[in-house]
């Protein structure tokens, strides 16, 4: 009981050091691009598990298909997020939004060290799916509660004010009656904000 006991709580110091160096705060649209070290459109080739420090991990291996910001990694990138399971040895981390295989989005990555509890910028602030409706229409799907990120003025003011407190094209709030955020307007804006 004793070794269990120790146990949690080195894992809880841990985990202690690893939050303190962890965004997990809300973001601007501006701050997830200032703050990322490399923003990426990458596909999602695979997700395993790993031991790492005595720990559970899930490593994402992407392929990188644009660098938005950053310094160019090649044409490959992995990606260690705390938790995961390996042989029965299970690590949960609540709010833990890790790319699913398959998966293609933007990724804003605070730290390609390796050494933070998830790498990317205000965990799943820095997480943008893109999905890619029957017509081939491509919008993106992003945040904590898997919103649509849908602009209109009608049928979803909150999430429309929420985007034009990112900074995304105000025109596209104000004129739009339903338009999905698209990957080339993501682009437009981080590219706006870098210049």
């Amino acid at each position: 009981m004793k070794r269990v006991h120790l146990v949690t709580v080195l894992l809880g110091c841990f985990l202690a050091t690893c939050l303190s160096a962890t965004s997990i705060q809300k973001f601007t649209f501006e701050e997830l691009v200032d703050k990322s070290q490399l923003i990426v459109e990458a596909e999602v080739v695979s997700v395993s598990s790993l031991i790492k420090d005595n720990l559970v991990y899930t490593r994402v291996l992407m392929e990188i298909h644009d660098v938005l910001k950053g310094d160019d990694p090649g044409e490959f990138i992995e990606l260690d997020f705390l938790g995961g399971e390996v042989n029965g040895n299970t690590i949960i981390v609540s709010g833990q939004d890790i790319p699913l295989a398959g998966e293609r989005g933007f990724y804003f990555i605070e730290d390609i060290s390796g050494k933070s509890v998830n790498p990317l910028l205000g965990w799943s602030q820095g997480h943008f799916r893109i999905l890619v409706d029957a017509k081939g229409n491509e919008r993106l799907e992003t945040d904590v509660q898997q919103e649509l990120l849908e602009i209109t003025t009608n049928k979803n003011a909150v999430l429309a004010a929420k985007l034009k407190s990112m900074k995304f094209n105000s025109e596209l709030v104000v004129d739009a009656e339903f338009s999905p955020v698209t990957p080339d307007e993501l682009r437009d804006a981080v590219g706006a904000f870098l210049d």
